[in-house]
């Protein structure tokens, strides 16, 4: 049955029990199902209360339907007598915790949608959770390297540079190594690795926020390097204006004055 299970012909129930009686009512509509069904329930739910439109709208909501997932998928890894069942359900706890804390991060071009205090405490939590669960998954070094990024966003967001640059600093390392094991060039430069970049840009920022004036040139390297891929690099014009767009938004929101 999990195999035919089509988990997006649910989002009316889910909406309308969001709307009419909360992420309590949304959690108690999916754990009825099947332990696999539920899986692909909670995962689309995160999805589509992240991107759709519902009303009442709001990151408390979208925290505690995904939060319930998490438990769940963590319930069921724990009661499991097989590691490898144990392991899918702890890998996607990861995926979803992941995902909530990279919703709540302040990153994404034209998102002006205001986050609380409270949110990037919970995205921090959700992705310092992540490095350890990606680390006991034996995830390779660039999936450890995202969970390194979420945390240095919460920080900055937070107020926290020097966590953040830290943070930062660790995620450009695994990029690089993991670029360096696959013999590929890992140097900040027009038509270059993406996350080898796009960390070597965040660093930058990070070192502008404590005061270190030789993160402008890091940060202005790794928008140079974006923008010379985007003219001259057409099969990775779109991963690089994305970057660019990344770094230039964090910049505006958190560091304008700092880099002006």
């Amino acid at each position: 049955m999990a195999d035919t299970f089509d988990a997006t012909t649910h989002w009316d129930a889910l909406r309308e029990r969001m709307e009419k009686g909360g992420p309590r009512e949304v959690a108690r509509y999916v754990l009825e199902f099947q332990p696999d069904e539920r899986k692909a329930l909670f995962s689309f739910a995160q999805k589509s209360f992240a991107r759709k439109e519902w009303l009442g709208k709001s990151f408390d909501g979208l925290i505690d339907v995904v939060q319930s997932g998490i438990d769940d998928a963590l319930t069921l890894a724990n009661q499991s007598t097989d590691p490898e069942k144990a392991w899918k359900w702890t890998e996607h706890a990861n995926i979803l915790a992941f995902n909530l804390s990279a919703d709540l991060c302040e990153c994404w071009p034209g998102d002006d949608v205001p986050r609380e205090r409270t949110h990037f405490e919970t995205g921090l939590r959700l992705a310092e959770k992540c490095v350890r669960w990606r680390r006991e998954l034996g995830k390779p070094p660039e999936r450890r390297a995202l969970a390194y990024w979420a945390v240095g966003m919460h920080h900055l967001s937070l107020g926290h540079p020097h966590e953040a640059l830290g943070a930062w600093v660790t995620a450009s390392g695994l990029a690089v190594a993991d670029r360096e094991a696959a013999g590929i060039p890992h140097r900040v430069e027009p038509g270059g690795d993406f996350a080898v970049i796009l960390y070597a840009g965040y660093v930058g920022l990070a070192r502008i926020a404590t005061g270190d004036a030789a993160g402008r040139e890091a940060y202005e390297a790794a928008c140079m390097a974006f923008e010379e891929t985007i003219a001259r690099f057409p099969d990775k014009k779109e991963d690089a204006q994305f970057g660019l767009e990344q770094l230039r938004w964090v910049q505006t929101k958190r560091l304008a004055t700092a880099t002006s």
